[in-house]
């Protein structure tokens, strides 16, 4: 059990920098930040840098809330969405899954790759598309049993 709490915290951490990293990175394209896109540069960098937290939290040996907030971390990272021009995307860490794409027609691809997040509004109005990542189901389950473990842990700890 002890293996699986570092490695999820190892791994939010890994997947929180890289976003982070990947955000940064981009920042010198956008030209010219006003008000409105500096707000979803925060929103986007604040979303790696809870998945950094979480992991951070897990390592410290804080595992019921690291947990918790590991929890609310993935449910982030489950679906993304375009509809009526906003779009939101945000994964720390892998993802994997299916795409359907309603645009035009109904198309269902798959889709992968790494930490990601995008944030658009009043962009690309007749967009429609639903994501879901896999990756995020398996780890909320996952996260859940580690969870339970750990509080079966600390309740034969508190009966000694």
């Amino acid at each position: 059990m002890e293996n699986k709490i570092k490695t999820l915290g190892f791994y939010q951490i890994i997947g929180g920098a890289l976003g982070f990293l990947v955000t940064v990175r981009f920042l010198p394209n956008l030209g010219s930040i006003n008000g409105g896109i500096l707000l979803l540069i925060l929103i986007i960098i604040s979303l790696h840098s809870y998945s950094i937290f979480c992991g951070y939290l897990l390592l410290k040996n804080k595992l019921l809330k690291g947990l918790n907030l590991s929890i609310f971390n993935q449910f982030i990272q489950i679906l993304s969405f375009g509809v009526l021009g906003f779009y939101f995307e945000h994964v720390s860490g892998i993802y994997a899954g299916i795409k359907l794409n309603l645009t035009n027609d109904a198309i269902l691809t798959f889709m992968s790759g790494i930490s990601s997040s995008a944030i658009v509004i009043n962009e690309h109005i007749e967009y429609k598309e639903l994501s879901i990542n896999i990756v995020a189901l398996i780890l909320i389950n996952v996260i859940f049993n580690l969870k339970s473990e750990v509080e079966k842990s600390e309740a034969k700890i508190e009966l000694k």
